[in-house]
């Protein structure tokens, strides 16, 4: 499986043993972690100062503080365990898998230890959502961990934001682009509605579907998106800064090793070079809905509704094969402009 291939990306030595030593690291930090508890009130201050909870002791776990003011970046990691806790609680909850609480705790293991070593970003929601199936799938908790790990390099740019900006926003932005070129009719009416920004889409894209398709049905989404845009410099790619191929169009025997996304990509104008799959399967879903959208939607509300009554309820294999069809259609608008 694609998920499964993704810790073997590593060419760092990424191990059991590394992860082990990251997680012992945050465990000397707040001894919550492997403990098998799930942190869901406040462990500190915002100025790191333990809270102490109703019965005594600290919110949900030990703080080992010797008097020294804690360092700035203990302080915002700490401040980001009950956030994760919170969410891990809701995350899949009607699944069996997560009836026990070992596995809840191994999901906030995961996300623990994985924003104390992304000090850009740390832990935002949605992250949840991705990290559950991985912990699902894989047995060992330390592939899982790397496989989160290798999965947020692909998509941790959807979650960087400021104070201005969010940082899917470019995604959605192309999402416009696609739209205003595939289905003029349909955009020009979202735009009417003030959706021409298409922030309704911000989910879909934030966590891949996840809230869209059931568990069975995103799981098989993903191994399609993934494999659609395999590519055999892909380990490679994910270690890079840039993310970006080395792949060309002149480079005949990668092309062939391609997933079929990839290799119209790399063979389409550098415009379209950037664009994942996942914002061609949004457009695929808007086109699915185009004339309820048409015919009922008066305001966004009623886009954000039309749009929930999907939950659960799409075909990834039908969502997919539209949305190659939508890519096929945008290219050849491209090319003609």
């Amino acid at each position: 499986m694609t998920l499964k291939a993704l810790p073997n990306s590593a060419t760092n030595c990424d191990s059991s043993e590394e992860y082990e030593q990251l997680k012992a690291k945050c465990r000397e930090m707040d001894t919550a972690v492997g403990s098998g508890r799930v942190i869901t009130m406040p462990v500190v201050t915002e100025d790191g100062q333990p809270i102490e909870n109703p019965n005594g002791g600290a919110s949900g776990s030990e703080q080992k503080n010797s008097g020294a003011p804690l360092p700035k970046e203990v302080i915002d990691w700490k401040l980001t365990l009950h956030q994760i806790g919170l969410d891990v609680n809701r995350t899949d909850r009607l699944l069996v898998y997560y009836e026990r609480q070992e596995n809840l705790a191994r999901l906030w293991d995961i996300l623990a230890v994985y924003s104390w070593i992304d000090k850009d970003i740390g832990y935002c929601q949605g992250m949840s959502d991705l990290c559950s199936p991985i912990s699902i799938i894989l047995e060992n908790e330390a592939d899982a961990f790397w496989c989160f790990e290798r999965l947020m390099r692909r998509v941790r740019g959807n979650f960087k934001s400021t104070s201005t900006s969010i940082g899917v926003r470019a995604q959605l932005t192309t999402l416009s682009t696609i739209m205003k070129s595939v289905d003029p009719k349909l955009h020009e009416h979202l735009e009417n509605l003030d959706g021409g920004e298409y922030l309704f889409a911000f989910r879909m894209l934030m966590v891949l579907f996840r809230r869209e398709f059931s568990f069975v049905d995103t799981m098989y989404l993903w191994e399609l998106m993934w494999s659609m845009e395999y590519n055999p410099n892909l380990f490679s790619m994910l270690e890079s800064d840039t993310g970006t191929s080395s792949a060309s169009t002149k480079d005949e025997s990668v092309l062939g090793q391609c997933g079929k996304f990839e290799r119209k990509k790399l063979q389409a104008a550098k415009k379209d070079d950037q664009i994942p799959l996942s914002v061609f399967v949004v457009a695929s879903v808007l086109e699915a809905r185009n004339k309820k959208l048409l015919g009922e939607a008066k305001g966004l509300d009623d886009v954000v509704k039309i749009l929930n009554e999907i939950t659960g309820s799409l075909d990834a294999k039908k969502a997919c094969r539209e949305a190659l069809q939508i890519h096929e259609k945008y290219l050849k608008t491209v090319k003609a402009s």
